[in-house]
C-alpha cells in the first residue's frame, strides 16, 4: 500500500512527539535538559524533587520535637521526684535532730546519793547515785569526796577507770567504791560527815551544788590510804578495788 503525503506527515509528527517525551523523561530522571533538549547528566536533580524529599523528614522533625517535649516533661517530673525525695530526707533529719535524746552532766539536783557499808571487802563504803530526773545524765570521772573538813579531795584509784563514761537513764544508778583505811595507813581519824561533788565533763573541777549523803554509822575510820574508784555501772565493779 502506497503512503500518501498526509500519512507521512502524521507519522513524522508522531515520531517527533515520542522523541520529545523520551527526552523529557530522561531529563527528569538523570539530569537537566537544556533549551535544545540535550540532557546534561552532571547536573543535580530538579529542585522540586529535592523539596519533596525534604518535606518527609520535616514531619519526622516535628515528631522528634514532640518527643523532646515529652522527654523534657519527664525530666521535670523526675527532677521534682528527686527534689521531693531530698526535701523529705532533709525534713526527716531535722525531725531526728529535734527529737534527739537530751543528755546532761549528773548533778546533786537530779540525783539521790546513798552511802552504805560494804561487808566485803572490809573497810569499804559503797556510794550509789540514782538519776531521779527525767533526763539522761553522765557520771564523769569519779566523785570528789571530802570527809569532814579535809583540805583535799579523796584520791582517785586510777586503775579503776572504766572504758566508757557511765550514763544513767532516768531511774538508773551508778556506783563508786571507797577504801576507808588499811592496816598500813597513817594519820587515822574518825570522820562524821561526807560531802560529794560531781566532776565536770572537762575534768577540771566540779559541776553543780554538792551532795551531803549520810554515813552508815555515826563515824567512819579514815586514814592516809583513803581512796575512791571511778564511777562504775555495777556495785560489784565498784568494790573490786
Amino acid at each position: 500500500m502506497t503512503a500518501t503525503p498526509r500519512s507521512r506527515r502524521l507519522r513524522t509528527l508522531a515520531a517527533a512527539l515520542v522523541t520529545t517525551a523520551a527526552l523529557s523523561l530522561t531529563a527528569c530522571q538523570t539530569g537537566t535538559a537544556d533549551a535544545t533538549g540535550v540532557v546534561d547528566s552532571t547536573q543535580p536533580p530538579a529542585q522540586g524533587t529535592e523539596s519533596t524529599e525534604k518535606q518527609s523528614p520535616a514531619t519526622g522533625t516535628d515528631s522528634d520535637t514532640s518527643g523532646a517535649s515529652s522527654d523534657s516533661g519527664d525530666s521535670k517530673d523526675s527532677g521534682s521526684s528527686v527534689n521531693s525525695g531530698s526535701s523529705g530526707k532533709e525534713a526527716t533529719q531535722v525531725a531526728d535532730r529535734k527529737t534527739a535524746k537530751k543528755t546532761t552532766s549528773c548533778t546533786a539536783k537530779g540525783t539521790k546519793v546513798t552511802v552504805t557499808d560494804a561487808p566485803r571487802p572490809i573497810n569499804h563504803l559503797l556510794i550509789k547515785a540514782t538519776n531521779t530526773s527525767d533526763t539522761t545524765c553522765h557520771l564523769y570521772y569519779a566523785p570528789y569526796l571530802r570527809f569532814d573538813q579535809a583540805q583535799s579531795a579523796v584520791p582517785f584509784i586510777e586503775e579503776s577507770k572504766p572504758q566508757a563514761v557511765v550514763t544513767l537513764e532516768p531511774g538508773e544508778s551508778g556506783y563508786a567504791g571507797v577504801l576507808t583505811s588499811t592496816p598500813d595507813g597513817s594519820h587515822p581519824y574518825d570522820a562524821t560527815s561526807l560531802t560529794l561533788y560531781y566532776a565536770a565533763r572537762s575534768g577540771q573541777g566540779s559541776t553543780g551544788a554538792p551532795s551531803h549523803p549520810a554515813l552508815p554509822f555515826d563515824s567512819v575510820r579514815i586514814d592516809s590510804s583513803n581512796a575512791v574508784t571511778y564511777w562504775q555501772t555495777s556495785a560489784a565493779d565498784a568494790l573490786m578495788w
